[in-house]
Order: structure tokens, then sequence, then C-alpha cells
């Protein structure tokens, strides 16, 4: 499906694997980048469920933009079960990745299009945009999260 603002499409992958990780639980993060024609958005980079953080982080290139969604699980204080205990959630995270040494071009073609991507990848739960690794760190996310 075309982006009527940028013009970008949304390979149909992008939405499957999305789909895997949020209803099959079956990754942790994906990457996905426009291709080299700048003409969609497609996959780069899935990483599975035993992945950390440090992958997704290490997969974002220094001078280059990309999107990424991240599902993280986490614990919070269960007030109603019987005695103390912590319950486990998670939460899908779309980020925007837009580092500063990355060209002014793709600056604006990732910040034109991501609002189209992001509708097209239903359940994401909280948006994150960061220009540099410490706007994204595992305590920002559970931060966010809770």
């Amino acid at each position: 499906m075309a982006n009527a603002v940028s013009g970008v499409a949304v390979s149909e992958e992008c939405v499957k694997v999305f789909q895997e990780l949020r209803a099959g639980r079956a990754h942790r993060f994906v990457v996905y980048k426009m291709d080299d024609a700048v003409q969609q958005v497609v996959v780069e980079k899935v990483g599975g469920r035993d992945a950390g953080f440090d992958d997704l982080a290490a997969a974002l290139p220094a001078d280059d933009c990309r999107y990424a969604v991240y599902d993280l699980d986490f614990a919070v204080a269960d007030a109603t079960a019987a005695g103390a205990g912590e319950a486990p959630r998670s939460k899908i995270f779309f980020i925007s990745w837009s580092p500063a040494t990355a060209e002014v071009k793709s600056k604006m073609i990732y910040a034109s299009s991501n609002e189209g991507f992001k509708k097209e990848l239903e359940g994401v739960q909280i948006d994150v945009q960061a220009t540099e690794p410490s706007e994204l760190t595992l305590d920002i996310l559970k931060d966010l999260a809770t």
C-alpha cells in the first residue's frame, strides 16, 4: 500500500513479520528500511525471541534512518494476586531511528513516511523517536512501558 504523503509503499512482508511478532510472539524485534530505489519499506533484519535489546541497538546504523518494532517483556507488581507477586506484561514499541549523521534526504523520506507506515502495523502501543543511542536504551523503554 502506498503512503499518500511520501509515495512510499509498504511491502506485504513488513506487515506479515510484524503480525508474527505481535500475535505469534515469534520475534523479539524487526528492523525496517527503505529499499534501494526508495519505493517501499522492506524488512532488513528480524531478531528471534532469544535476541536482546543490544541486538536491536547493534542493528541500527549510525549514519542512516530506520524503523523498528521491539517487543519488551517486563513485570509489574500485581495488586490483585493473593500475596505479593509480579504479573508479566509486554509492550510493542515503534521506533523511528533518525541519527544526526544521516543524510537530510533520508531523514525527510523517513519522517514523511512515518505515520503511514505505523498505521500498517496494527497493535503498536508506544512510539519512540531517537536520534542518538542515548535516546534509545532499555531503561528508557522500560520507563515508557510502566
